[in-house]
Order: C-alpha cells, then sequence, then structure tokens
C-alpha cells in the first residue's frame, strides 16, 4: 500500500450500555485508528474486550456513545447528507450571534463583562458545530481568528462610541416628542425628524466601524479579513468523511451495501428453512432492482466466484458443512461490491484445514481492493493474515503496529503476555514463563481505577492504579498505552 487512501476512521469512539438507572457498563473508551483502502486490520484480545461491540459500532448495529465514525468511501458533496445542511445553517446562526456580541464588547471596551462573557458562549456552542464539520483538527488556530475578533481598533472603538452618543442624543429628542404639550406641536415634529437624522448618522457610523480603514487602524483585524481567515481554516480542515452515526435511517440504509458483517457462527446465520440461492438473492432484493432470472444467475455467478457450485443454489443449509455455510455467508457479504467487511471470529467454529480454505478465499477476494476488520482470538492467523493488528483489553486500546513490528518488538505488557501464550514446539530464547498471564479479566461494571490492566500486569507501578496512560507513537506507526513508555527511566532492559 503505497499511497494509503483511509476508508473509515474511529476518533474517541465509546459505547456504554445501560444496564439500571445510573449503572453503565462500558464495553469501549476512546478508541482511535484509520482503516485504510485494501488492508486488513486485526484485532485480538481476550474475550470480553469488546472485539465484537467495536465492529457492530463500526457498522452503527450499535451507535457509538460519544466519537465519530466517518466513512471515505463517499464524499459529503456525492452523498450530500441532511445534517449537512442543517450544521451550516446553525453554524451561520452561530457566528451572527457571536459577531454580535463581539462588537458589543468592543463598544463597551469590556471583553470581561456581560456581552464578552455571551461572545464566547456562542463562540464555544459555535466551536461544538464546526467539530462537527471540522471535527476540531486544527481548533486552537480557529480559535485565534475568533479572538482577534475581541480586539477592535482604535478607529472602531471611537466610531462605535460616536454612534452609540449619537443613539442616546437621539432616544432624549424622541422622548422630548412625546412629551411635549400640543401647543408645542411643531417643535415635538422637529426632535422627532432631528431625532430620524442623529438615528440615521449613528448607522452610518457603526458601519464605517465594520469596514474602518483609517490610519491606525490593523488591517488584519478587519472584519473582512478575519472572514478570510476563517474561511480559509474551514476549507483547509473540512472533514469530507460521512459521519455515520448522524445520518437517517434511510441515509445508512443506502450505505449498507458498502459495508457488510461475516459473523461467527454460520449456522445461525442462514435461514434452516429458505436455500441458499435465495438468501443471497435477499441482498439485490434490496440493494438492487434486478429481474428474477438476472437476480438467479447473478448469484450462481457469486457462488462460483466463492469456490461453490452452480447447484448449491437449491441446497438448504443443513445438507452444507461449516465450510460451505461459511462461503455463502462471505458470498452473501460481498454480493454488492462491498467495500468494508468485518470478519466476527469467522473462523473460529472451522476446521483447521478449512480455516486455510476460507483464509485462501478471502485473501483472493481482498483483490477486489475490499478492506476487511478481522476480528479473532488466533494470534497466528492474524500475523499471516493481517496487515495491521491492534490489541484490546477492556474496552481499551493498548498497542497497534503492523503485524511484524507486532511480533517482532511487543511493547505492551498484555500483548507480550498474549505471546507469550502462543504454544510453540522449538526452544525459545527469551523466557516467556514469567510472562504468562494471570487472573480473569475485570469486572466491566466495575473497572479498575488507572490503567486497566494494572491488577493483572507484573510491571505495574503506583501511577498505574491512579492514571490511564494516554496512547502515543513510541516508534514510526507503532502506538502503545503504558505508563512503561511515558517514564523513559522505567523502561525494562531488552
Amino acid at each position: 500500500m503505497n499511497e494509503k487512501k483511509p476508508l473509515m476512521q474511529l476518533r474517541r469512539v465509546r459505547k456504554d450500555f445501560p444496564i439500571r438507572r445510573l449503572l453503565k457498563l462500558r464495553a469501549l473508551t476512546d478508541i482511535n485508528f484509520t482503516l485504510y483502502e485494501g488492508e486488513t486490520f486485526g484485532v485480538v484480545g481476550e474475550s470480553g474486550c469488546g472485539k465484537t461491540t467495536l465492529g457492530r459500532v463500526m457498522l452503527q448495529l450499535y451507535p457509538p456513545t460519544e466519537g465519530d465514525c466517518l466513512y471515505y468511501g463517499q464524499t459529503l458533496t456525492e452523498f450530500c447528507p441532511r445534517y449537512l445542511k442543517k450544521e451550516i445553517y446553525r453554524l451561520l446562526s452561530l457566528q451572527k450571534k457571536a459577531k454580535k456580541y463581539a462588537l458589543e464588547a468592543a463598544a463597551a471596551k469590556d471583553d470581561q463583562g456581560r456581552a464578552g462573557k455571551l461572545n464566547r458562549y456562542w463562540l464555544s456552542e459555535g466551536s461544538k458545530t464546526v467539530g462537527s464539520l471540522i471535527l476540531c483538527q486544527n481548533l486552537p488556530q480557529i480559535q485565534q481568528l475568533f479572538a482577534k475578533a475581541h480586539r477592535a481598533t482604535s478607529g472602531a472603538h471611537r466610531l462605535i462610541g460616536a454612534a452609540a452618543k449619537l443613539d442616546a442624543r437621539a432616544e432624549k429628542l424622541k422622548k422630548l416628542g412625546r412629551t411635549a404639550p400640543s401647543s408645542l406641536g411643531e417643535s415635538a415634529a422637529s426632535n422627532r425628524e432631528k431625532a430620524r437624522l442623529l438615528e440615521e448618522e449613528a448607522e452610518t457610523l457603526r458601519s464605517k466601524a465594520f469596514s474602518f480603514r483609517g490610519k491606525d487602524h490593523d488591517p488584519d483585524l478587519s472584519p473582512r479579513v478575519l472572514e478570510k481567515e476563517y474561511r480559509e481554516e474551514l476549507d483547509a480542515n473540512y472533514e469530507t468523511g460521512i459521519s455515520l452515526s448522524k445520518l437517517s435511517g434511510g441515509e445508512m440504509r443506502s450505505l449498507r451495501r458498502e459495508m457488510q458483517m461475516v459473523f461467527q457462527d454460520p449456522s445461525a446465520s442462514l435461514d434452516p428453512r429458505q436455500a441458499v440461492g435465495k438468501a443471497i438473492e435477499e441482498v439485490y432484493k434490496i440493494h438492487g432492482s434486478l429481474e428474477p432470472e438476472a437476480r438467479r444467475e447473478k448469484v450462481m455467478a457469486l457462488l462460483e466466484k466463492v469456490g461453490l457450485s452452480r447447484e448449491h443454489y437449491f441446497y438448504f443449509p443443513n445438507a452444507l458443512s461449516g465450510g460451505q455455510k461459511q462461503r455463502v455467508c462471505i458470498a452473501r457479504a460481498i454480493a454488492t461490491d462491498t467495500r468494508l467487511v468485518v470478519l466476527d471470529e469467522s473462523l473460529s467454529a472451522l476446521d483447521v484445514s478449512v480455516r486455510a480454505q476460507i483464509l485462501t478465499l478471502l485473501e483472493e477476494l481482498s483483490g477486489d481492493g475490499r478492506t476487511y476488520f478481522f476480528i479473532t482470538h488466533d494470534l497466528g492467523v492474524a500475523k499471516y493474515f493481517c496487515h495491521r493488528i491492534m490489541v484490546m483489553y477492556l474496552g481499551c486500546e493498548c498497542e497497534a503496529a503492523s503485524s511484524e513490528d507486532l511480533f517482532a518488538n511487543p511493547l505492551h505488557p498484555y500483548t507480550q503476555s498474549l505471546l507469550a501464550a502462543i504454544p510453540r514446539p522449538e526452544l525459545r530464547e527469551v523466557d516467556y514463563e514469567a510472562q504468562v498471564l494471570e487472573g480473569e479479566v475485570p469486572n466491566a461494571l466495575y473497572p479498575p481505577t488507572g490503567c486497566f490492566f494494572h491488577t493483572r500486569c507484573k510491571c505495574a507501578m503506583e501511577l498505574c492504579g491512579k492514571k490511564r496512560p494516554e496512547i502515543l507513537e513510541w516508534e514510526k506507526d507503532h502506538f502503545v498505552a503504558c505508563h512503561l513508555y511515558n517514564t523513559p527511566e522505567k523502561i525494562p532492559e531488552a
């Protein structure tokens, strides 16, 4: 993969399952990674670590509690989701409110007063909306541009102040006109006319303040320049991915044809009362408008593509072996030229010889530019089949690297323990017995404080029980979340 093109990106994804009032099970915590077109991304970890939940959240079978799942298979302009138009209108509204209170704060020369506070409030609200569009990739720079709007130039200050004085004089003349005796009708009319002229003059001064070009004016702080810079920042950071969690049901359904899932048990995935061909044909009924004969021919060609014969179209699931059933499930998953396939333990129910056949089949099918998200317990299979591997523990990301780097240089103690548990016939230079993992995965309802793994880690420090480690890039494209690598003096010798 010389030129990587992202297909899906997860940013700070969290998933909670409510158990009862005020009690939630946190299945995923701050998951971040990018899937690239044509790659196989593996996820490994013990049972209960959240692998399957992650796969289902990616496909929006479980809506995420927080975070974004961004899909790059189509651009926003091609797909044009409804939420985009709604958020742009909201952003424009918030910008108007922020500009209004920024001018009020500048006129009062008090950025800490009511207008300044309201301005900062609307800017923060705008940031949330902007964040859904640009996802805060470069928000500090955008906030700096907003901050410039707080600092009005001296020329603009004078004009705005003069306009405020004219408004005050006009209000006094209006009041005199309303309270004057009826015998002074001509004088009252004169006052009203003077008040109107003063208001017009004040409005002219405010307009000049908005586009002021005086000698002492700082051109970098003019509203037009600020607006231009702000739009340039937006253009530079505008997110082109589709936020799946914000799509309507119909919009998400239209994307289903591009992302599918192969489940762990093929027998449970197929209707025993429905022939294999009819089960696959349903995909074309839902996501297409082919005639019955064209659908049948396409299904038969697809069965041949996955290593079955055309006669299997008429078979029922009970007449198939485990490997054949899994081939049918794979055929159904790729029927619509699927771009992303989530493989949820799709080999665990198969014999070793059949696993090799299915892996070979998947590798052949990946030649169409298909991306796999491969969930497995078998590290040996992950090493052979995956380009990159992520290790998860209790819903958190522990380590992520290419399969070669992960096996050659495992950094996280949990990864080292998983590798130590792989049975090997040959003698090993490293004493892995000391790294064998003991104990059980903690209860996800009441996870440990700090690093979730510290209760079973033989390298645990005092800090591990107090603070959860941030994930960092220890080597190029090799990420790890462990306090051992945040405190270099504590790193054990290799």
